[in-house]
């Protein structure tokens, strides 16, 4: 009886040992590693700033055939956001909460079972010709004892996961084409339906201005006939466009104030627009020079990894009557997911 009250007492001392000690841990932890990219820290951001293409990078990928992956809100930027399903990494979920661009990229990350406050951030600045990328991890433990415990070995046990995955980043960026999209305003925005008439045409370069133009006409009439108002600039939805031949098909559009039903054989139709996300280029120009942006935009398509999802079209922000062609204003939309 002797020998078991020695051993219950020197295991409550062991507890409050290790409790005294837990106290005075640090209730945070901080790892960080760095590498240098042969890269602009525009082509980096683009690549890190969504989720896309970090199955290509991550130091954790392949650890778990059998994991499950899912991807929710904004496609990229802030709002994407990535969970996953793993018996041998654990369940949880990494999310953008902050973007500088070209600079810094803030993560949220939950971990199933862990009450702790867990960010990361992939920080980007010029170093020569190339990137340095400093990528951070900061986690609060909120006074576990336990968490207090596990801190002391997170260098050793995250540390070299980081090494892992800023080496591989450093190789896919350093594969990827050398496109320069800079000089050109993009995002990633999540429109809006608009009830819309429409008008179906094909051209060629040389009769373009002149069919999309005889387009909205036919569609002006169409909205007089039914006593309907224009609610934005006019669009032109891409149907189709030849690279070769630059034959263009096309719906002329402008949005209207309500749905309507149209007779079947009109010619002018009703619908909607896209609704969903899409990238959008800015471009300030003459509408004949606009393929060089639509390259820029295509450019950035491709780095962040995003997925085509619907007909492009472009949104005439300004009017070709009274501004100079030096001076007009499209948006070019390109859904994706």
């Amino acid at each position: 009886m002797k020998i078991l009250k020695y051993l219950v007492i020197g295991i409550i001392g062991l507890c409050v040992l290790l409790a005294a000690v837990g106290f005075l841990l640090p209730d945070t932890v901080h790892v960080e590693r760095s590498t240098t990219v042969n890269a602009k820290p525009q082509t980096v951001y683009t690549v890190v700033n969504g989720f896309r293409q970090f199955h290509k990078w991550s130091p954790w990928e392949g650890n778990d055939p059998a994991k499950t992956q899912s991807f929710s809100g904004a496609p990229w930027g802030v709002g994407a956001k990535q969970s996953w399903q793993s018996k041998v990494d654990g369940d949880g979920s990494q999310e953008i909460i902050a973007s500088v661009p070209n600079q810094d990229v803030s993560f949220k990350l939950v971990f199933a079972g862990f009450d702790s406050d867990n960010t990361a951030h992939l920080k980007l600045s010029p170093e020569g010709e190339g990137t340095r990328v400093v990528w951070t991890y900061d986690s609060d433990f909120k006074g576990s004892l336990f968490l207090r415990y596990f801190g002391l070995i997170m260098d050793k046990m995250l540390g070299p996961d980081y090494e892992k995955g800023l080496a591989q980043l450093k190789t896919l960026v350093e594969s990827l084409p050398k496109n320069d999209f800079s000089g050109i305003e993009i995002a990633v925005v999540e429109t809006q339906a608009m009830p819309i008439l429409y008008f179906s045409d094909s051209a060629g370069v040389a009769e373009a201005a002149a069919k999309i133009g005889a387009a909205y006409g036919q569609v002006n009439a169409a909205m007089q006939a039914a006593s309907l108002k224009q609610t934005s600039a006019p669009l032109a939805i891409t149907r189709k466009f030849d690279e070769q031949t630059k034959f263009w098909e096309f719906d002329a559009a402008i949005a209207v104030d309500k749905e309507i039903t149209l007779p079947a054989e009109s010619a002018v139709k009703a619908g909607k627009t896209y609704a969903g996300w899409a990238i959008r280029a800015t471009h300030v120009g003459p509408y004949e020079a606009m393929e060089p942006s639509y390259g820029k935009l295509l450019a950035f398509k491709s780095l962040a990894g995003l997925e085509d999802n619907g007909l492009s079209w472009e949104h005439y922000i300004t009017d070709p009557a009274s501004t100079p062609a030096a001076e007009l204003k499209t948006h070019i939309y390109w859904p994706v997911k």
